[in-house]
């Protein structure tokens, strides 16, 4: 795939539109090529490496699924990296190496490196998963191994206040945050959940909880599901403003200023950074 550099925020909804679901098809290494689902791109690329984003889903008359909407795919990721969150139905998935199984049900998050084969069984009746598949051209020199579980909701002891530097505007603090994943297996592949609102650490948060920051992207393009609340996003060189809430999908790119407002009281996502090269 070729990157390019859109200024423009990507956006989308966990309902595309019919004509916007397509077979997903591509070539497994071991068993050549599959066309199991159907995915729906609402990020066709970043700044640099391969990076897509979107969702996946089966069910009763989806190319490869059985009549009650059951599925078993074997897949190893092959296009790259891959966090994935599920939206609807239940799986489980099997590494085909050492035989781990993992459960996954809506608000699991999944991180699968590129080239880790394991199979899905997917349950009927319905199935649908938020994805971002990442690929750059520098390979990191201890890739990660194992997939990884972990769920939206998770509460770890400690949340980190996130501090950054604007370009134009300074040291900036905005919210807090916990990572899932610190790497991948080529460029910068970082990945976590964010939140703001009331008593949560912010340079320009208001009494109701809303907070206000500038912001470019310096660490790589940035791949959000809005978990809860609603944003503002305005794009600086356009003034285009877009809203969007809970459930939305919203593609930043590196380098691009924008202003983003999460409105109060409470705002949570799930993020993922991406860039060519290696992380600084």
């Amino acid at each position: 795939m070729t990157s390019v550099v859109e200024h423009k925020v990507h956006g989308g909804t966990q309902n595309p539109a019919p004509q916007d679901w397509v077979p997903f098809e591509w070539d497994e290494p071991r068993l050549g090529t599959q066309v199991h689902g159907e995915i729906a791109i609402f990020r066709p690329n970043g700044t640099g490496g391969s990076l897509q984003a979107g969702f996946w889903r089966t069910g009763p008359t989806s190319p490869g699924a059985n009549a009650d909407g059951s599925h078993t795919l074997v897949y190893s990721s092959p296009l790259g990296d891959e966090l994935a969150a599920v939206i609807e139905g239940s799986a489980t998935v099997t590494v085909n190496a050492t035989g781990e199984r993992f459960e996954l049900v809506p608000g699991s998050v999944l991180s699968h490196p590129k080239g880790l084969e394991v199979t899905w069984e997917i349950r009927s009746p319905y199935f649908k998963k938020y994805c971002v598949i990442w690929n750059g051209s520098e390979p990191t020199a201890n890739p990660p191994q194992n997939l990884r579980v972990h769920n939206v909701n998770d509460n770890p002891a400690e949340w980190v206040d996130y501090h950054f530097t604007e370009p134009a505007e300074g040291p900036q603090v905005a919210g807090e945050l916990f990572f899932i994943s610190e790497g991948g297996s080529t460029g910068t592949f970082l990945s976590g959940i964010w939140r703001s609102g009331k008593g949560i650490a912010g340079t320009d948060v208001a009494p109701d909880g809303t907070l206000t920051t500038p912001y470019t992207g310096t660490l790589g393009d940035e791949t959000i599901l809005l978990l809860a609340g609603e944003v503002e996003v305005t794009e600086t060189d356009s003034g285009r403003v877009t809203n969007y809430g809970a459930g939305d999908v919203i593609g930043l790119n590196s380098g691009q200023h924008i202003t983003w407002v999460s409105k109060g009281p409470f705002t949570k996502k799930l993020w993922v950074i991406t860039k060519d090269r290696l992380p600084e």
